[in-house]
């Protein structure tokens, strides 16, 4: 056991080596001296100090919620933070660095907190409480670009920070942060002993004369406070803390001693913390992107997301699924007919057609229609790659943006608008096809794996966090047209054209025509594989033709508007609820429910800050995270 305490002292004894003598050779010896004392010395203690509470912080959740998923990052912390940050700027503009950190030490307490109040209201589960820590994670991320956008000045240099960087050029920020943060590690020793008696499960602990309640939440509190102000000093720095336990463990395996010290282990975890940060800001300077430096939160999110993915699919994960695809779902508030919800349907969106489109007389109506028939068909096709989701993967969470598909297909986008600007709508749209793609067959290979409906969406929350984080690094560094890719990222129908309009229209007729034949095989792929096969069907051919159409309706759609969250997930339950089963209406019900969601989200958009504009994508986010926690709620309802 010493010997492995040894080789990771070591090992962080070598990083600091390689730190030290890789700062510039070439800079006189003053200036040298300079920049060692004043940015390398106090960058590598700042990245030192901050890894090793995210790894404090992480351990700390993980055992006293007896849970291998759960981190910083998964709870939302860095994204609470990041909006806590933001908010002080707007509302005091000549804010100093220590209002911003109290911002955002208190955003990243009340967003953890109310992630973990949300969790125990269904049963405290280990899937769950990350599913809803990601979705209000997204939720406070679009509410925090939508702030960024309109008060770009007050937010200014915000963007770096909610990247996560480490870089110091000030030694006085390290000065009056370190007692700070060493005061919170030092706390951390101090519970390690009532942390040792949840190891051995509540009943037990209790039992011994621990109050297990009282005591988890403190331990809680002072995880989520060192996580919050680590992340208000550096930024987001993610899926540190859910890495270094994990790592801890596995050195400890392979040491081959006895590792069911409490302390020890939060001593390995802790330098394994600090080592992985200190890396990643050294490859952050040594390995440039295009000529300049990324983030050195860019590196850990890079690094992090494949392990989480990893990890979610180890077959011992598969114990962890906390709702199964059976019990989670809505129940109908009404079985209407079938012909009744279409033709209301069809009057809601001829009165939102009516209400939205303007009169050719109108200064700008030309703009403005073309917009509203791009929202209109962008909706509608989001909605049906949705409901076939559903349907082929018996997961009610599945939508293309829940899944990864959106992300991927922007990221994909990204990369071709960076190296060949001029591509056209033709282009863009395959490349979003070869992303899309990408990840279905990933969910297919999931499927295959038996993983549970909580996991496959929790892995497209990931996979949407790694391509959010690829694309951010493509946005900042060396995009020649990164206010063409943000749009996309953002999703927004402006500058509309029928250049845009006639491909889409015509791939969803297109689409829409392959799936008529298809209609009664898609009612029956819910019921499984065996009864099919009893009558005589082979639907695996079907599955894949379907499978294929959805990723090309979510790619001429995200080509055309952009990634547009949870409008694919919204609209088929929307119609679910009023008792529609059978596809050849929850097909048709829920394309046009996805366009009247989003012709309305983008008039409010135009409209509500007039003369600014909010994307309709950051409004759908919005919505539909809040959407997404409280169908986890209801289906806990519907479960118990």
């Amino acid at each position: 056991m010493v010997k492995s305490l040894s080789s990771s002292l070591g090992l962080l004894l070598l990083l600091l080596s390689a730190y030290y003598f890789s700062r510039p050779a070439i800079a006189p010896v003053g200036l040298a001296d300079a920049m060692l004392t004043n940015i390398w010395l106090p960058t590598a203690l700042m990245a030192l100090c901050t890894g090793a509470l995210l790894a404090s912080s992480g351990f700390l959740i993980q055992n006293s919620l007896d849970n291998d998923f759960a981190s910083p990052s998964t709870l939302g912390i860095a994204a609470g933070a990041l909006l806590g940050a933001v908010l002080v700027r707007v509302i005091v503009p000549e804010a100093n660095l220590q209002l911003v950190w109290v911002g955002a030490l208190v955003g990243g307490l009340l967003l953890s907190l109310a992630v973990l109040a949300v969790s125990q209201l269904i049963g405290g589960g280990k899937l769950p409480v990350v599913l809803i820590g990601m979705a209000l994670g997204l939720s406070a991320g679009a509410l925090s670009s939508l702030f960024m956008l309109y008060f770009e000045n007050q937010t200014d240099g915000l963007f770096l920070w909610g990247s996560g960087q480490v870089l110091q050029t000030n030694p006085e920020v390290l000065k009056q942060t370190t007692l700070p943060m060493l005061a919170f590690l030092a706390l951390s020793i101090l519970v390690l002993p009532k942390l040792a008696l949840f190891l051995l499960g509540d009943t037990n602990a209790a039992a011994l004369g621990l109050a297990v309640k009282p005591w988890r939440w403190t331990i809680l509190l002072l995880a989520i406070g060192q996580a919050a102000l680590a992340t208000s000093i550096v930024g987001m720095i993610g899926f540190v803390g859910l890495m270094a336990p994990h790592l801890t463990r596995l050195v400890l395996r392979l040491a081959k001693g006895e590792n069911n010290h409490v302390a020890l282990q939060w001593l390995v975890t802790v330098i394994i913390g600090a080592a992985l940060v200190l890396a990643a800001e050294w490859c952050s300077r040594s390995l440039l992107f295009l000529g300049y430096r990324l983030p050195t939160g860019a590196f850990t999110a890079l690094l992090g997301a494949p392990y989480f993915v990893f990890l979610l699919f180890q077959r011992s994960g598969k114990a962890l699924a906390a709702v199964e695809s059976q019990n989670i779902g809505l129940t109908p508030i009404i079985h209407a007919r079938p012909r009744v919800v279409l033709a209301s349907l069809c009057a809601l969106l001829g009165l939102s057609l009516f209400f939205c489109l303007r009169s050719p007389q109108d200064v700008g109506a030309i703009w403005v229609n073309q917009r509203v028939l791009l929202a209109g068909l962008g909706g509608f096709g989001l909605a049906c790659a949705g409901t076939l989701l559903q349907t082929l993967f018996k997961n009610p969470m599945a939508s293309p943006d829940i899944s990864g598909v959106s992300a991927v297909a922007v990221l994909l986008i990204a990369v071709v608008l960076v190296y060949f600007p001029a591509a056209n709508q033709w282009q863009l749209t395959l490349a979003a096809l070869v992303g899309g793609s990408l990840v279905i067959g990933l969910l297919s290979w999931g499927l295959k794996q038996q993983l549970s409906v909580a996991q496959l969406a929790l892995f497209g929350i990931v996979i949407t966090a790694f391509a959010g984080t690829a694309t951010q690094i493509l946005l900042t560094f060396g995009s020649s047209t990164a206010s063409v890719t943000m749009m996309w990222l953002a999703g927004t129908t402006y500058g509309a054209t029928f250049d845009r309009i006639i491909p889409i229209a015509s791939v969803i007729a297109l689409c829409l025509v392959a799936i008529i034949p298809l209609l009664r095989q898609l009612d029956l792929m819910p019921l499984g594989e065996v009864i099919p096969k009893t009558l005589g069907l082979a639907l695996q051919r079907q599955r894949y033709l379907l499978l294929a159409i959805s990723a090309v309706l979510t790619a001429i759609c995200v080509s055309s508007i952009g990634a547009i969250s949870f409008i694919g997930l919204l609209a088929p339950h929307c119609v679910r609820l009023l008792g529609l089963y059978r596809h050849q209406h929850l097909l048709p019900a829920s394309g046009i429910t996805g366009a009247i969601l989003l012709i309305w989200a983008d008039r409010l958009g135009r409209e509500l800050m007039a003369p600014n504009e909010i994307p309709a994508g950051l409004m759908v986010s919005v919505i539909g995270s809040i959407y997404f926690i409280l169908l986890l709620l209801l289906s806990y309802r519907n479960r118990v």
